[in-house]
């Protein structure tokens, strides 16, 4: 297989063949194909795109990249759920504990920060002590035990997606539709999970800005998946703005423990815990309703049994339940910064993706899957957007210890938040829903 004449293919537009992609993606997996020409095959998808044919024969090959879980010694319905990735997006370490408490086993194989997104995985480890590197055999074990497990990938289990993963954060090909399908269902689907409920994020904070693509790719999602027997649902959400009240790591950490201790947080974080926890406990059949799934899932959340379980589960992965306690008195960032407002007026936006790669510059994520990450760092916004401000009031707080690019960081987030005279309308947190029945609109049900 010469590998520059299936790229010069795929730039003239034409369709890969199956036992082409399956050649190239085993080649890059063993390092046959050298980064800077699957680089270059990535580019020429990003501008030709992917038929369905060809999307699926890439999820296919990178399936076989590696060996799949069977979870086979965990008892019940396994259910995980999946991001496509925002900023402030912390709905696993909220979701996932109340969901395993509630009695479904949520098997979590998580990623790192992606671009300007953050990762699970560098959040768990803002934890002293969680160890999110776990053998097959250790994920399983803890699985069993606690009934949630957070990992990530190891080196067996698809290393195909690892690769071309690190690949498209650092060549700007994260946002083709066919493979961010592909990344996330062979995770999932090689981890041996039984359903997925996925979360598609559409805004300028997420990879996707148009809603007609995320629609596209969430369908994807479903029949992609069904095939593979995995039912998935998928939400698209809004992600013009952060999620929550704090972006970062150790910030994201403490505001999660917050929630999980008093069962009440910001609303459009706390809309959407409910309605994806509401998913995971229909699909791991618990309730028969979303209704249902919503009310044992704010049962759960206010009866304290989700901070427990995060506690057995932060103990299971060598931490201490007393860290989740009282994680504040770990949390020792070296430096705070205020940004307070210029005047009077509203909080008219905060530009989710500006807010990303300010995190970025300021050590929370990575410029290179080599970069170190700073877990001390993050933002703590005091107003949202629609929110009155006099000027001098306190509009966040920013933390870090080791960050290069502070001063950048700082600046960009100064700007992120947008004051201006009037108050804007509140924009619907929820887009869509889609399952095997097609996109619909979301209903009060899952918002109430």
């Amino acid at each position: 297989m010469l590998v520059v004449e299936l790229i010069a293919k795929k730039q003239r537009g034409e369709a890969l063949l199956p036992e082409e992609i399956s050649e190239l993606i085993r080649g890059f997996t063993y390092g046959e194909v050298p980064d800077y020409q699957m680089a270059a095959m990535l580019m020429a998808i990003y501008f030709q795109g992917l038929s369905e044919a060809e999307g699926t024969r890439f999820l296919k090959a990178m399936i076989d990249s590696g060996k799949r879980l069977t979870l086979d010694r965990v008892p019940g319905i396994k259910v995980d759920k999946h991001s496509t990735g925002g900023v402030g997006d912390k709905t696993s370490l909220i979701i996932a504990p109340v969901v395993a408490a509630a009695g479904v086993p949520v098997p979590m194989i998580s990623g790192r920060a992606l671009g300007h997104t953050g990762g699970t995985l560098d959040k768990l480890e803002s934890i002293p002590g969680f160890r999110v590197g776990l053998s097959e055999d250790e994920f399983e074990t803890i699985l069993g035990r606690t009934n949630c497990a957070f990992g990530a990938q190891t080196a067996e289990l698809v290393p195909a997606d690892r690769k071309l993963y690190a690949l498209r954060d650092v060549t700007s090909t994260v946002s083709i539709p066919p493979l961010i399908a592909a990344s996330i269902l062979s995770k999932k689907i090689a981890e041996g999970t039984n359903a997925l409920v996925m979360d598609v994020k559409v805004g300028e904070g997420g990879f996707l800005r148009s809603e007609n693509e995320a629609r596209e790719l969430a369908q994807t999602l479903v029949r992609w998946s069904a095939a593979e027997r995995v039912r998935t649902l998928v939400f698209g959400t809004d992600m013009d703005s952060p999620l929550g009240r704090a972006s970062g790591n150790a910030p994201e950490i403490i505001e999660c423990i917050e929630i999980l201790r008093t069962g009440d947080g910001d609303k459009r974080l706390m809309d959407l815990c409910r309605a994806m926890g509401a998913a995971m406990l229909l699909l791991g059949g618990k309730v028969t309703s979303m209704t249902e799934g919503a009310t044992l899932f704010d049962q759960t959340l206010k009866s304290g049994a989700g901070l427990e379980k995060l506690k057995e589960v932060a103990e299971a992965q060598g931490s201490k339940a007393e860290v989740i306690e009282r994680y504040e008195r770990y949390w020792t960032p070296k430096h705070r910064y205020e940004i307070r407002a210029a005047g009077n007026g509203y909080v008219t936006r905060i530009l989710a993706r500006e807010v990303g790669f300010a995190l970025v510059d300021l050590g929370a994520g990575r410029r290179t899957a080599a970069d170190p990450v700073d877990h001390s760092a993050g933002i703590v916004f005091e107003k949202q957007t629609g929110d009155e401000v006099k000027a001098g009031e306190l509009l966040a707080t920013v933390h870090w210890s080791n960050g290069s690019g502070t001063t950048r960081g700082v600046t960009r987030l100064e700007k992120a938040i947008v004051i201006g005279n009037n108050c804007p309308e509140p924009q619907p947190l929820f887009k869509f829903y889609c399952d095997d029945q097609g996109v619909r609109s979301v209903d009060a049900t899952f918002a109430r």
